[in-house]
């Protein structure tokens, strides 16, 4: 009898351990967070001009908008082909992380760079640079043609 139950626990916890993990998995897969959902200003320039910027936004609203038109998780790892010309820089901007032993100043809100996306010209490709990380992805077409879009208007 002993046996029995030493036996039922095992794939009791067996199989809640097998549960958890694949749960885990399919969460992992159906969330994709860079963490654009925090970005609080987008300014957009030409990659011929990265020091004049063509566009900025800054409304939540529009931020909200934008990140929700990039569709992130459509997204998929690819070489960019060798022949791409870059087109529009994206530069993302979120509030500093307030640190252990530092005052939470909320009059000063001042803005750190956290990523960088560079589009490229006619085709639907992007490198998306978060700290030290460098990703080569390809987009819809349709994300593709609204960042373009973007880099054409003037806010």
């Amino acid at each position: 009898m002993k046996k029995v139950y030493i036996g039922v626990i095992a794939a009791l916890s067996i199989s809640i351990l097998l549960f958890g993990c694949s749960s885990k998995e399919k969460d992992m897969k159906e969330e994709v967070n860079l963490g654009f959902d925090q970005a609080k200003k987008v300014e957009v320039s030409s990659v011929n001009h990265p020091d004049v910027v063509v566009n900025t936004i800054d409304k939540q609203q529009d931020i909200n908008t934008f990140i929700n038109k990039l569709k992130v998780d459509k997204w998929d790892a690819a070489e960019i082909p060798a022949d791409a010309k870059k087109e529009n820089v994206y530069k993302m901007y979120q509030e500093g992380t307030v640190k252990l032993g530092e005052s939470s100043n909320k009059n000063e809100k001042e803005l750190q760079q956290v990523a960088i996306i560079t589009t490229y010209k006619g085709i639907p490709y992007i490198d998306v640079e978060i700290k030290n990380l460098n990703l080569k992805l390809k987009v819809p077409n349709d994300v593709s043609e609204y960042l373009s879009s973007q880099g054409q208007q003037k806010q």
